[in-house]
């Protein structure tokens, strides 16, 4: 359920964009819908994950530039920021020791047994993955029009995250292949 909800949002822009074929509605609805599911999150949790406050508040700032001033720029900026963060969080975790995609699985309650230099490579496709996401926005900002940046922004991102989803897949499952084999015995 938790990762549907990471899509409502998304959704609601695009049909927003569609019907009205104008991204300040769009901007005001995803602002909308992500300021129901922060207060949502504090009142069934207790709290609002981390990553989710970050995006909300990067959102409200951008997009309230956006309705501001007009001008969907703002709103167009806000997923390269937002995942340049995201790539520089995990890069400096990784620097001063920490696992945060490590802590990430923990938490969901898969715990595959991996060697500590799996849970540093898993980290870095991330920060991989992020950064691609983030410069690849660039690019539709500056050398597409809007309907092609919207696109992008629901399908591509979405596509690019499968993507490193996959290739995570495949090099975790090394790993998971060697746990299962048993050992020989003599």
């Amino acid at each position: 359920m938790k990762q549907a909800g990471l899509f409502i949002p998304l959704v609601v822009f695009f049909a927003v964009f569609l019907t009205t074929g104008d991204i300040l509605p769009a901007t005001a609805a995803i602002m909308v819908i992500v300021t129901i599911q922060v207060f949502w999150e504090k009142y069934n949790k207790g709290k609002v994950e981390q990553k989710l406050l970050i995006t909300w508040a990067l959102l409200l700032v951008f997009g309230s530039a956006t309705l501001l001033f007009r001008d969907p720029i703002f709103i167009q900026w806000k997923v390269t920021i937002v995942n340049l963060i995201f790539a520089c969080a995990l890069f400096v975790s990784q620097v001063m020791g920490k696992k945060p995609i490590k802590g990430l699985v923990e938490m969901s309650g898969a715990m595959p047994n991996l060697p500590e230099n799996a849970w540093k490579n898993v980290t870095y496709i991330w920060i991989v993955a992020f950064t691609v996401i983030g410069i690849t926005n660039l690019y539709f900002v500056f050398y597409t029009d809007i309907s092609t940046w919207v696109n992008f922004k629901v399908f591509g991102t979405i596509g690019i995250t499968i993507v490193f989803a996959l290739i995570t897949s495949f090099y975790l499952s090394s790993f998971l292949a060697k746990a299962k084999v048993p050992p020989k015995q003599s």
